[in-house]
């Protein structure tokens, strides 16, 4: 009925209400007409994501199900990746290449799955697809182990990550987005190239073995030299073609000695058990060592500051860096194994000139009191002070003099060590404020420079050119070297704030590649690599639990809040 074409007789209020009826009535028409059909794909998702529970079962294989129901609910539960499904799955396939397990990808499954299979092998696939995205983006930006679950001194906090929102902003280009998920670092793109040189390595039968026996030295002929020549040119090492000879020339022992440096051994030439041991660690074990390592390079942000220091633990090695290259290089001096520097991120405030040094309690304990039974003057040998109201400055009692420490079982006065050349910080000490009182600083001992383990201190960091750091990080003040010298020649304890902090890293890769491409290899200083390849032998989990280590056990770190040189 068109309601312009009414009878007279019709009063306005009953054509309005006309009207109003057939207006409605064309409408839902018109809408009946335009609604295109639900999507059975769709509908096949949402009731699949319709259960309870952190994690369902999509054809045979658990996803993630809080995760995949918050992605696909924000799009009207509408499959996402059709167009783009088998560039994705390629993406997923080259996993291996990051030192990520392909186990938990469901690639077997996506495999036998067609996006264009029927609606519900098109919503199995899609979900499928979606749950393995999830791990494999989590797991590349570092929430596959949670440090701090791992060591009880990994202070560097992992930067959050959220996969739902990542997948989200990149619908429209997300085999390309994959790709920007590897940490931006030539550290870390190096290592890849290396991983996968060592993979197949190890694909091929791995390199020759070194039979165990006698520590050799050069000059010595012996049936084992043809496996050590064959194992160097393996690597690169000796570049002879000759792998029969049985006496250890001086062509061998350039190669022997250029494997040590690279493996952080004494470069003494003896083919002792360290450096026979290092040589039968296969290029598998190797590629583990460095995937382990590529994990850390995930821990950290997106992008490090400009200008910064950065100190590795096991390399014992420290690099200042300015708009991204090294300035400034030198040897350092890290915690033994029972006193582990700790990984941190701090900023350098200000340096101490002729610092003082504060002993704590519990080496003072453990430390000085039995040296003190057997010596009562070794606190004068070694200008150290008891500090005490009772007791005035360089009076004999602050020396320890007439004190009985017999039957002591603990040294009840903080115990101080005066400014001077023989002060275990040295002539200068780096304020990193903490809250284990780490600090970077000078030594009395220089001699540990020139060792190729330098594991030695009680967990602070000593330095091979402190003089060099301090001109550095006070050139904005125009301090030269006289004027350095003659402040510290005064003998007084005199602290200089830095203009501006100076950000610091203590980081820990026992595995690098150096300047001239050459893969360095460390020992484990104190099982890190081992706890977290422990924590990472698994496949890659549904995205929500990625982050949960497994727990390990740890190891005990003597420390009482204060660590010393």
């Amino acid at each position: 009925m068109n309601p312009l074409h009414l009878p007279a007789s019709f009063s306005a209020p009953m054509l309005r209400a006309v009207t109003i009826a057939a207006l409605m009535l064309a409408t839902e028409g018109a809408t009946a007409t335009t609604v295109p059909p639900v999507d059975p794909a769709t509908t096949e998702i949402q009731k699949r994501l319709s259960g309870t529970g952190a994690t369902t079962k999509i054809a045979g294989e658990e996803v993630d199900l809080s995760l995949l129901r918050s992605f696909y609910q924000n799009r009207g539960w509408h499959p996402a990746w059709n167009d783009v499904a088998d560039k994705i799955v390629a993406v997923l396939g080259t996993a291996n290449q990051d030192g990520l397990p392909a186990e938990g990808l469901h690639l077997g499954e996506l495999g036998q799955r067609r996006p264009n299979s029927g609606s519900i092998g098109v919503a199995e696939h899609d979900l499928l697809l979606t749950d393995a995205l999830l791990r494999y983006a989590s797991a590349m930006r570092g929430q596959r182990a949670n440090p701090s679950e791992i060591e009880d001194d990994w202070l560097v906090s992992t930067p959050s990550f959220d996969a739902v929102a990542f997948l989200q902003s990149h619908l429209h280009d997300l085999p390309s987005a994959l790709h920007t998920l590897q940490p931006p670092y030539a550290g870390y793109q190096l290592l890849r190239q290396k991983l996968g040189e060592l993979k197949a390595i190890a694909a091929a039968g791995d390199w020759p073995k070194v039979p165990p026996g006698p520590s050799l030295k050069p000059g010595v002929d012996d049936e084992r030299i043809p496996a050590v020549r064959r194992r160097l040119i393996a690597t690169g090492e000796f570049s002879s073609s000759d792998a029969t000879t049985t006496v250890y020339d001086d062509a061998l022992l350039a190669a022997v000695q250029l494997f040590q440096r690279r493996h952080g051994l004494a470069d003494d030439g003896a083919l002792g058990r360290q450096t026979v041991n290092a040589m039968n660690v296969s290029a598998a074990q190797l590629a583990r060592q460095v995937a382990v390592n590529m994990e850390r390079w995930r821990w950290l942000p997106q992008h490090l500051e400009d200008n910064h220091i950065v100190v590795n633990v096991p390399g014992a090695w420290m690099e200042v860096v300015e708009g991204g290259s090294a300035v400034l290089t030198m040897r350092v001096v890290v915690g033994d194994p029972d006193h582990p520097t700790p990984a941190m991120h701090a900023e350098m405030t200000s340096l101490v000139l002729n610092p003082t040094w504060r002993v704590p309690a519990s080496i003072a304990t453990a430390e000085i009191l039995p040296k003190l039974k057997r010596d009562p003057g070794y606190l004068i040998a070694n200008d150290l002070e008891l500090v005490s109201e009772s007791f005035p400055p360089g009076s004999p009692e602050s020396q320890g003099v007439g004190i009985s420490w017999q039957d002591r079982s603990s040294i009840p006065w903080p115990i101080r060590q005066r400014a001077g050349s023989d002060n275990a910080l040295g002539r200068i000490k780096f304020n990193i404020p903490n809250n284990d009182d780490i600090y970077l600083h000078d030594t009395p001992n220089h001699k540990a420079f020139s060792r190729a383990l330098r594991a030695l201190s009680h967990g602070c960091i000593r330095l091979e050119k402190p003089d060099q750091l301090a001109l550095y990080v006070l050139k904005d003040k125009d301090w030269s070297q006289q004027k350095l010298d003659t402040e510290i020649d005064t003998g007084n304890t005199r602290t200089v704030s830095l203009s501006k902090r100076l950000p610091v890293w203590l980081l820990y890769w026992t595995t690098w590649v150096d300047s001239d491409g050459v893969l360095q290899v460390r020992d484990d200083l104190y099982g890190r690599d081992q706890r977290l390849g422990s924590s990472l032998a698994h496949p890659l989990r549904p995205a929500s639990m990625a982050s949960v280590a497994t727990p390990v056990a740890q190891k005990e770190v003597r420390c009482d809040g204060c660590r010393v040189p």
